[in-house]
């Protein structure tokens, strides 16, 4: 199978010095598995995460989703790292350009971003299995890609956070039971990052990634001005999600009774009322 992962990572080999290497070297080790059929799936997930249709929107990225749960799924814990790191790559180093008062499009911030949001959604779909053996392989035995794996944890919450556990708390007209097993999904997650002792170390910073939309600078196309992207885990939020989630599920007076009444509701519960 020739080019195996080049056309899903065609925005990533557009960039700068020594991301090409990178993006090869990712493909070289997917190769080395031998699978065909393994392959393919990845291939054909990375190629529709980044298909036009499915990068138009990137709050939230939804398009990507089924492709990204798929990649996260089939992949081992290695060539996801090595994939985010690509990506990750891109994100920081792809803006590089030697010209003055560069604009928005000279620093390719639309294709950036849409490396951190594949990015993002790879990391939302790992299987926390998967997510301990990279962990475990990058973090706790420090491996090459040990700054990566910060920033999958710190995707990994901020997707979590923002788009999936917000889904329900927030965007859901109804919230019955099931919709409640699935936010405890999601803040088990969230709250196992938050609680991880390194949660310091869990951040991300892009130097001029924001432009700067002022009287001055109205057009976000071609303003030089950016600032700096920074993002980090709050340790504490958790309780503040936890509360707000509650809240939500008493608005429901069914749902509250099933919560408070029945060994299954109170299971539930207790997750989000555990410190």
């Amino acid at each position: 199978m020739k080019n195996l992962l080049l056309m899903a990572l065609s925005l990533v080999l557009l960039s700068g010095c020594g991301i090409k290497e990178m993006a090869d070297e990712a493909r070289d080790n997917l190769r080395k598995t031998g699978n065909a059929v393994h392959l393919q799936v990845l291939t054909v997930a990375l190629q529709e995460m980044l298909a036009p249709v499915n990068t138009e929107s990137l709050t939230p990225p939804a398009r990507m989703f089924p492709y990204g749960d798929t990649f996260s799924k089939e992949a081992t814990s290695d060539e996801i790292t090595e994939v985010y790191h690509t990506f990750l790559a891109d994100v920081k180093l792809g803006g590089s350009t030697g010209r003055p008062n560069p604009t928005a499009k000279d620093m390719r911030l639309d294709g950036r971003k849409i490396s951190l949001a594949v990015g993002g959604v790879i990391s939302s779909f790992i299987p926390h299995d998967k997510l301990v053996q990279i962990m475990d392989a990058q973090i706790h035995r420090g491996g090459r890609y040990e700054d990566t794996a910060y920033v999958i944890l710190l995707t990994r919450y901020t997707y979590l956070r923002d788009f999936f556990l917000a889904s329900v708390v927030e965007k859901s007209e109804r919230v019955n039971l099931d919709s409640v097993r699935k936010a405890a999904e999601y803040f088990t997650e969230i709250k196992f990052i938050a609680q991880l002792s390194y949660v310091d170390r869990i951040k991300l910073h892009i130097p001029q990634f924001v432009p700067v939309i002022n009287d001055l600078n109205p057009d976000p196309s071609t303003t030089t001005v950016f600032e700096d992207l920074d993002i980090s885990v709050n340790p504490t939020e958790y309780k503040l999600l936890a509360r707000k989630a509650i809240r939500r599920f008493e608005r429901d007076s069914a749902l509250k009774e099933l919560l408070y009444n029945t060994e299954a509701g109170r299971k539930l519960l207790a997750i989000f009322q555990a410190e």
